[in-house]
């Protein structure tokens, strides 16, 4: 007997301190860094933390706060801080997420010149951040289909008496939301299952 296809969505939610985590992992250390047209680079900042929250503007999903010190001769050791309001996209087809639009907002005290930090800033989200905030979940996707389809194959018992078989053949993500304190990520299901009662109880 051919069973019917099931489709199911379930939201998945990433509190933000999760990613958190992830991003100080890549961002603590890096240096801000200004060209210069023989090729080589001067150091003018140094990243010491960064911190996530939903964005307070509505055009925007995220606002990663980065807290830097500089590394300059006339500034030396100063910290500052920059707010770099995200707008978030889901790239179906590459099950990937990324980063389709920024603002960034630079916090001095005008001891390194507004125009220069903001200048900086903006270079280092096009190279930098950018290319570390691009999630690429289609390896773990993968990996966790074949995993479940392994269990399903071998029957999960759900309860005493009752056993789920099946296997899936699609598990991807299909949209994401910015919610106040979760990113929420929504998993699209297709498959097969059939639910088995070895033992009544009536």
């Amino acid at each position: 007997m051919e069973h019917p296809e099931l489709a199911l969505t379930l939201p998945v939610k990433i509190p933000y301190e999760v990613l958190e985590e992830h991003l100080r992992e890549k961002l603590v250390g890096e240096m801000i860094k200004k060209e210069k047209d023989d090729g080589s680079a001067r150091n003018y900042a140094q990243i010491l933390d960064a911190g996530l929250h939903h964005s307070d503007k509505p055009e925007f999903d995220l606002a990663l706060i980065v807290t830097f010190q500089t590394l300059t001769t006339l500034f030396k050791n100063k910290q500052g801080a920059a707010v770099f309001h995200l707008k978030m996209e889901l790239q179906e087809e590459l099950q990937q997420i990324f980063i389709s639009e920024f603002e960034v907002e630079g916090k001095t005290n005008n001891w390194l010149g507004d125009t220069l930090l903001e200048t900086l800033l903006n270079n280092w989200m096009h190279d930098k951040i950018k290319q570390k905030m691009n999630f690429d979940f289609m390896p773990q996707i993968e990996e966790k289909l074949m995993e479940v389809n392994e269990k399903l194959e071998d029957k999960i018992e759900a309860k005493e008496g009752i056993e789920l078989s099946g296997r899936l053949n699609d598990l991807h993500l299909s949209q994401i939301e910015a919610g106040p304190t979760h990113l929420w990520v929504h998993v699209s299901i297709r498959g097969n299952a059939v639910i088995e009662l070895n033992k009544l109880h009536m």
